[in-house]
């Protein structure tokens, strides 16, 4: 089995328990995983709130705005069981106001649309007074096969999603998932990151692309980031997680995950740290960006984590869609066992000062 490095401890919210489970709505009774998550304060919290929960609302509080992928035990009609973001708004403590019945985004409903096998993993990133959803779009090829794509959406209010479509050829040029926009611009530019499907698992890497707008075009600028070598496993594999998060100067925070084979055959999901200076950004050498990185800030430890109730769940997984900064901490949503949706915090200085010891 794994174990864990010098990271700060990771305070499990919620009692440890699940913050959103299936129920017996048909579009949400297999899974609830992977989700986004979106922190209102002050006055976008005034805006939003009578919006997200009606007008009665009075409160002053923060709210956690959670878009989470959720799927059926059986999605009748298709050949898979597709997933489906639902919305659900939370306390910052993680009391649940609202949870809608029906989802925000769904696939196309054309069977050939870049989108119709299911949306999912939403990441949602506030840019210049607007919330972009980036999330991966699965579209049936013509030899019954799958496509995965990086595909945007955006919203002025969190509740009502306009698809933009896929991401351009210069980032869906293989399978592709695991985009996230940064949450600043970069010399004007739109920063996502990605993860194509190139090669091998072991092959893969995290690339960076620098867009005219939130939907491209596109300009990639490579991989910047990869797996480390892992005596335990067989293989291991890294992909984006939430929306970076600011520290001034260029500098980001990056929580990402690295999936692993381990020699028994098993698999295990670990939740990883890096910082990225974007003041580096150099296209003879990407990675440069990457000044510090930290592998496994956390484990699946927890039954909610560990196991894998429904047939096509995976076990031993967290998997980070969403985190951002409250007070003096960073919160993180997170799918565990690809079954529930938790939270945890860790010290946000506590976290980046262990992450600064480990340049690379």
């Amino acid at each position: 089995m794994l174990t864990a490095t010098a990271a700060p401890p990771i305070e499990r919210l919620n009692g440890g328990d699940p913050i959103i489970a299936p129920t017996d709505l048909w579009w949400e009774n297999g899974v609830t995983f992977n989700s986004g998550a979106v922190l209102l304060e002050g006055s976008e919290r005034a805006r939003l709130a009578p919006i997200l929960l009606g007008p009665d609302d009075v409160g002053t509080d923060p709210l956690v705005v959670v878009h989470y992928r959720a799927r059926p035990m059986r999605d009748e009609g298709h050949a898979l069981n597709r997933s489906y973001v639902g919305l659900a708004v939370f306390t910052t403590e993680f009391q649940l106001l609202r949870r809608l019945d029906v989802p925000v985004l769904s696939p196309e409903s054309d069977v050939l649309g870049f989108d119709a096998l299911g949306v999912e993993d939403p990441r949602i990133t506030l840019i210049d007074g607007v919330y972009y959803m980036v999330y991966c779009g699965v579209a049936p090829r013509a030899d019954a096969g799958w496509r995965a794509q990086v595909c945007v959406a955006r919203s002025s209010n969190l509740l009502d999603w306009e698809k933009l479509g896929p991401a351009d050829a210069a980032v869906n040029f293989e399978n592709n998932k695991d985009g996230v926009l940064f949450p600043e611009r970069h010399d004007g530019s739109f920063v996502l990151l990605h993860r194509p499907m190139t090669g091998t698992p072991a092959d893969y890497c995290i690339e960076l692309a620098l867009g005219e707008t939130a939907s491209g075009p596109w300009t990639n600028y490579g991989g910047v980031l990869g797996s480390t070598p892992c005596p335990e496993c067989r293989e291991s594999w890294v992909g984006a997680g939430s929306v970076p998060i600011a520290l001034g100067d260029g500098r980001y925070l990056v929580i990402y995950h690295t999936g692993n084979r381990l020699h028994d055959g098993g698999r295990v999901y670990q939740l990883d740290a890096a910082i990225f200076d974007l003041a580096r950004l150099d296209a003879a050498d990407p990675t440069a960006i990457v000044t510090h990185r930290l592998d496994r800030i956390m484990l699946p430890e927890t039954s909610w984590e560990i196991d894998a109730p429904y047939p096509d769940s995976v076990g031993n997984v967290v998997f980070a869609c969403g985190s951002y900064e409250y007070g003096e901490h960073i919160t993180i949503v997170y799918g565990g066992g690809d079954t529930y949706i938790l939270a945890a915090r860790v010290g946000r200085q506590a976290l980046i000062d262990a992450v600064e010891r480990h340049p690379v």
